[in-house]
């Protein structure tokens, strides 16, 4: 069985996990190849798609068409509110949101983008179950893998080291605008920036929802590193990465500049993602 990987919205928190279980069960695992979503990109389902990550995101789930099933993230896994960002369909539930509204695909796996999520087990066997001919093969897979359902680990923010006259400028955002298949805003001359992504998003969340116990997973991840860096006497800024065709992005936008009062930026999120190698699965 050919099994497709959307790799544009966290691909790094669940993509790694994912592939290798699916693989040990005998799927060929699939990744997007850049010039075929480029071709995806000019589909006309995806003028229905608002948010240039979900409609680079889609595009990548239309270039694994001739999959059988193509594995998708759920951002906010469970939660059943619908607040800020959740109002989106496509943040609220991605999975859901892309089957109504691109009709046509392969049948679609929603997985949790964070694996620490407690219904990794459940959803894990029974996705293995769709490939594996027994049980006790299905046991066998997931016993093995099962110590890779984690969390990767944060790598932490860097020392302020230096020059006084470096202006230490904190970017922050949905967690979707950061990644290593990502491009996030360059710093500007005289400028080092500290990314949101590198503090634990279990850590940011926490944080956001002291704030606001009623947020969305990913809005309290967002918030909560407007809150944390906006307490740090060495950030000069803090600057949140905004898509402008997004009103999910306007609405976290407005609750931040609440937060940080004098020293908030905005930036926009750059036009395009870093293209994706055949090799992203590893």
């Amino acid at each position: 069985m050919r099994i497709g990987f959307v790799t544009r919205l966290l691909w790094g928190r669940y993509g790694g996990f994912w592939t290798r279980l699916l693989e040990a069960a005998g799927a060929e695992t699939v990744v997007p190849e850049q010039a075929n979503v480029q071709v995806a990109s000019d589909d006309p389902r995806l003028d229905a798609v608002v948010g240039l990550a979900f409609r680079q995101a889609a595009a990548e789930a239309l270039s694994l068409a001739d999959c059988d099933r193509i594995v998708v993230p759920a951002l906010n896994r469970g939660y059943e509110g619908s607040r800020g960002s959740a109002q989106d369909p496509f943040v609220g539930d991605f999975p859901a949101a892309l089957a109504q509204v691109v009709p046509g695909l392969p049948t679609l796996i929603g997985v949790p983008a964070d694996l620490s999520d407690p219904s990794i087990e459940g959803l894990a066997i029974e996705v293995l179950s769709m490939l594996a001919p027994s049980h006790g093969t299905v046991r066998r897979v997931w016993q093995t893998h099962r110590a890779d359902a984690r969390p990767p680990r944060a790598p932490g923010l860097p020392s302020v080291s230096g020059s006084n006259t470096v202006r230490t400028v904190a970017l922050v955002g949905q967690p979707w605008h950061f990644g290593e298949r990502v491009r996030t805003p360059s710093p500007g001359p005289g400028e080092r920036l500290w990314l949101a992504d590198r503090i634990d998003p279990t850590e940011l969340r926490r944080e956001g929802w002291r704030f606001d116990e009623k947020l969305a997973p990913t809005d309290a991840e967002a918030l909560g590193a407007v809150r944390r860096f906006s307490r740090r006497p060495e950030v000069d800024a803090v600057r949140m990465i905004v898509d402008p065709s997004s009103w999910a992005d306007a609405w976290l936008e407005r609750r931040a500049r609440a937060v940080v009062h004098g020293r908030f930026e905005t930036a926009e999120v750059p036009g395009a993602a870093v293209p994706i190698s055949e090799d992203a699965g590893g």
